[in-house]
This record gives C-alpha cells, sequence and structure tokens, in this order.
C-alpha cells in the first residue's frame, strides 16, 4: 500500500489548489466581462444593420 504524503506535502498541494481556484474564478469573472461587452456590440451593430435594411426596402 502506498503511503500518503507527510501533512506538509498536504498542506502546500492544499494550498497550491486553492490558488488554482482563486486564478481560475478571476479568468472566468474576465471572461463573462469580456463576452458581455463584446455581445452589446454584436447586438448594437445588428440592430443598426436591421434599421438600415428596413429604410432600404421603404425607399
Amino acid at each position: 500500500m502506498k503511503q500518503l504524503p507527510d501533512e506538509k506535502t498536504m498542506l502546500e498541494l492544499l494550498k497550491l489548489a486553492s490558488d488554482a481556484e482563486q486564478k481560475s474564478k478571476a479568468l472566468c469573472d474576465l471572461t463573462a466581462k469580456i463576452d458581455e461587452k463584446w455581445r452589446i456590440r454584436l447586438e448594437s451593430r445588428q440592430e443598426v444593420f436591421k434599421q438600415s435594411d428596413k429604410s432600404e426596402k421603404i425607399s
């Protein structure tokens, strides 16, 4: 049977896992902000194109 790591090693692994989790959360938040920024731009751009298409059809 394999030996488990000692307490110091386990605490270091726990700290690394915690740091990785925090970095992942920060990256996720940043990705969500970027997504929202570009989604809003795309939606407004699509709206402009729809309005221009309507005005061309009327003319």
